[in-house]
């Protein structure tokens, strides 16, 4: 089975619009399906059908989504084929993991709604959560063709983030009316395993560190817990090692950092409690696959102002 990450989507050409932290494409039909048979990708993925239809196979699970249907993609699924109506229109947009785990910790239930949508990824909007959506996507997009400047950048990416959050409250609404339960109260989520408890706290953590956490002990030690049982906990809900969360944390803030700050790199570096520039250098090439001068070079040269390509 194949493997696709965020960071090979990235380079694909037919995006209307491409950052670190999400990919908007207005209409699927852009795209070679069979590239994606038998395939699992690494990040999460949404698609709203504008018109027509579309079928996808999901570990052996078919699902047609119509008009008005949102369809959610949660990493690590087998994707086994693809097929669209010949007036289908479906609107994708794409999140990195890290992008994803980054906003969970605002909400301490999401984490029902993301088990929830493993089992029903495919439900049918109202027309005002259709329009709702609509005013998020249009908005973007007019950002996105007419902005240029620092401002307009950092606005494309709250909305982003907003969105994000917008379309896990809808699919949590559904699960909601679907079991026909009422919102968690505090009791239900004391109830709620240690192993995901600590690993919502490890995330939080990582979060608020803003990069700078880099021991696996050093977590352990803040969490109260041991680092034997927090490596359980974690490979538990996310089968990854603490390790790769930690060192995807770090990662993404010094991309943050490069792509949108003026600070040199000497300065972030130094900001983001480095012992020296070299060791620093050396990690930057072992996960962002260049230097981070090269790395901020190309972050420029590929965007268009600040993502758009024609």
């Amino acid at each position: 089975m194949k493997q696709l990450d965020f960071e090979e989507l990235w380079k694909n050409q037919f995006f209307d619009y491409k950052d670190g932290d999400l990919l908007v494409l207005d209409n699927i039909s852009r795209m070679d399906f069979s590239a994606y048979e038998s395939t699992a990708l690494s990040f999460l993925a949404t698609g709203y059908c504008d018109c027509g239809s579309m079928k996808v196979v999901i570990e052996g699970r078919e699902y047609l989504i119509a008009a008005g249907d949102l369809f959610v993609y949660l990493p690590g699924q087998r994707i086994d084929r693809m097929s669209k109506s010949p007036d289908a229109r479906v609107k994708v947009l794409a999140f990195p993991r890290s992008a994803v785990i980054r906003s969970l910790y605002l909400d301490k239930y999401i984490w029902q709604t993301l088990s929830y949508l493993r089992e029903h990824p495919l439900f049918t909007l109202t027309p005002l959560e259709r329009q709702g959506l609509d005013h998020y996507h249009r908005l973007m997009m007019i950002k996105v063709q007419h902005g240029g400047g620092d401002f307009d950048r950092d606005v494309v990416r709250l909305l982003f983030q907003s969105m994000m959050l917008e379309l896990l409250m809808l699919a949590d609404r559904h699960r909601l009316k679907s079991s026909g339960s009422e919102a968690p109260t505090q009791e239900k989520d004391a109830s709620v395993r240690q192993s995901v408890l600590v690993f919502r706290r490890f995330i939080s953590l990582l979060s608020e560190s803003g990069g700078k956490m880099r021991s696996v002990s050093a977590c352990a030690g803040l969490l109260n817990v041991t680092p034997k049982y927090l490596c359980k906990c974690v490979r538990e809900q996310s089968d990854r090692p603490p390790l790769y969360h930690i060192h995807r944390s770090v990662a993404d803030a010094i991309r943050q950092q490069l792509r949108y700050s003026d600070k040199t790199v000497k300065e972030i570096a130094t900001a983001l409690d480095f012992p020296s520039l070299s060791f620093f250098g050396r990690f930057v090439r072992e996960h962002l696959g260049m230097s981070p001068t090269a790395f901020r070079h190309q972050s420029l040269q590929s965007q268009d102002s600040f993502g758009l390509l024609h």
